[in-house]
């Protein structure tokens, strides 16, 4: 056992700060006993950047509590009690290591299953290394970015399907028959498999489309091949509660394509 791993004392309850205390950066205290909602909150070291992402994210809409402290005794302490859905740390902990707290979590029977990513430096091979045989989980680099935590979210936490689900949104969507997407509307819907455009002047179904959907205030944008699966034509509307336009289904989308979608749908869920 590790010198710094004191017997823990746990206290009756525990604070925590609900995502909707990040404005101002006030901190909001809310008390929960001990062993409830467990895996359902993300434990990190007191880092600002991190914590500005992550609250971006969908994770509020999914009810998980952000656990947030800079104290190694509290952090194995928290981790005993709740069992994060996923724990964030770094590699400098007020004096000790975070990978001995990685190690530690790793080595413990009833621990080893909570998902462990460090937060590392960019171009820090040492340190990657000394993370990866403590048997970390993952490993994110500083600039943080969003993706990364979407992706690392996907990977560990027990979410919902609603990220995946068809959303409305009103973005641009340009489209042709060739390689040019001569045509400009904009969507109703959205979802990983498809996207309605509102149109008065519809394409005939089957129709293979070259598409380019312009998410607004997120790039890159989304080039990928389509086709008219359905109509919703002026006058003999099948939907109703949709204006008139057409379905389109997306076409071989590769991997990249579609995490793309999966982060602009799980940025814009309802």
């Amino acid at each position: 056992m590790h010198s710094f791993l004191k017997p823990l004392i746990f206290c009756e309850k525990i604070a925590i700060l609900p995502f909707s205390a990040v404005a101002g950066f006030r901190v909001c205290q809310h008390e929960v006993k001990m062993d409830t909602r467990k895996n359902r909150s993300i434990l990190l070291v007191d880092d600002v950047e991190l914590f500005l992402e992550l609250e971006k994210t969908f994770f509020h809409r999914e009810g998980f509590d952000l656990l947030m402290t800079i104290d190694p005794q509290e952090i194995m302490q928290l981790v005993v009690s709740r069992k994060p859905g996923l724990v964030f740390l770094d590699m400098d902990i007020s004096g000790t290591r975070g990978d001995d707290i990685c190690r530690w979590i790793k080595q413990d029977s009833e621990l080893q299953e909570v998902p462990v990513v460090m937060v590392l430096d960019s171009g820090d091979l040492d340190a990657e290394a000394v993370c990866r045989q403590a048997g970390c989980d993952a490993i994110i680099y500083r600039p943080v970015r969003r993706r990364q935590l979407l992706s690392v979210a996907r990977s560990f936490l027990d979410l919902s399907d609603r990220y995946e689900a068809r959303i409305a949104t009103r973005i641009p969507v340009h489209f042709g028959s060739g390689f040019e997407q001569p045509n400009t509307n904009y969507s109703v819907n959205l979802s990983s498999g498809g996207v309605f455009v509102a149109t008065d002047e519809v394409l005939p179904v089957g129709m293979p489309l070259a598409l380019r959907v312009q998410f607004s205030g997120f790039s890159p944008d989304l080039k990928c091949k389509g086709r008219v699966a359905w109509l919703n034509q002026p006058g003999v509307r099948k939907e109703r509660h949709l204006p008139p336009g057409m379905g389109i289904r997306f076409s071989h989308l590769a991997t990249k394509q579609l995490d793309l979608i999966k982060d602009y749908l799980a940025q814009n869920v309802a």
